[in-house]
């Protein structure tokens, strides 16, 4: 803001950034190379941003983070926990996943997660694409409740799945115990990204095992569900 008398308060806005705002655009004020080689962390925000306020990232800056991604390495698992945190916390949680999913920087610190996209086929038998199906759990989820840890029980509710995943020709695919897999896991993922290993943990842990058991059969019920119950 200009402090001379005669333009006093006159904004000064070299990078047009007002007009990115407006556009909700988020792009480097320079060559996005660099800002995100000399703190890989601001790849992580942007995504952030991107998730928090609906704004898009600018391709050129999109790329960029893709061809960064191994940068990420670098930073603390506190700092990109932080990050991701607040990602989760955003409205629609999957805009921000999705988008660390597609530039490749979801993988280099949740694995568990991305192992889950994919869908494979035998003998004309698939199953659906757990990742995407978390995506939709964590966002329906979000519209229910702001509590941080029950959006992680959403999130790493199937990440058993992965390792579990087999074909039995007489019965199709299958993934036995995920639930039990997947809860031996989260302490694991809990203790690499240096995440709390107390109440909230165990909290995550318990709905990652019970994710699976039927709590009510409500309205709209068929007798298919109630049969397959049984």
């Amino acid at each position: 803001l200009n402090l001379n008398s005669t333009d006093f308060g006159a904004l000064l806005d070299p990078f047009n950034g007002l007009q990115d705002l407006k556009n909700q655009l988020l792009k480097t004020p320079l060559n996005p190379d660099i800002t995100y080689s000399d703190d890989p962390l601001r790849m992580m925000r942007a995504i952030r941003f991107a998730s928090q306020l609906n704004f898009t990232i600018e391709k050129q800056s999109l790329n960029s983070i893709t061809k960064n991604t191994a940068r990420l390495d670098i930073i603390t698992r506190e700092r990109i926990v932080d990050e991701f945190n607040k990602i989760m916390l955003s409205q629609v949680p999957s805009v921000g996943l999705i988008l660390l999913h597609k530039t490749n920087l979801l993988q280099r610190f949740l694995p568990e997660l991305t192992n889950l996209q994919g869908v494979d086929e035998v003998e004309g038998q698939k199953h659906k694409d757990n990742f995407y199906h978390t995506l939709e759990v964590v966002d329906n989820i979000a519209e229910n409740t702001n509590d941080l840890w029950l959006r992680w029980a959403a999130l790493l509710h199937d990440i058993g799945k992965a390792p579990t995943k087999k074909f039995d020709k007489n019965v199709g695919w299958t993934f036995h115990s995920h639930e039990f897999v997947g809860s031996k896991m989260v302490y694991k993922l809990f203790k690499r990204l240096k995440m709390p290993l107390n109440n909230k943990m165990k909290f995550v842990q318990k709905m990652v095992f019970l994710s699976s058991r039927p709590i009510v059969l409500a309205t709209d019920v068929t007798d298919a569900a109630v049969r397959r119950l049984v």
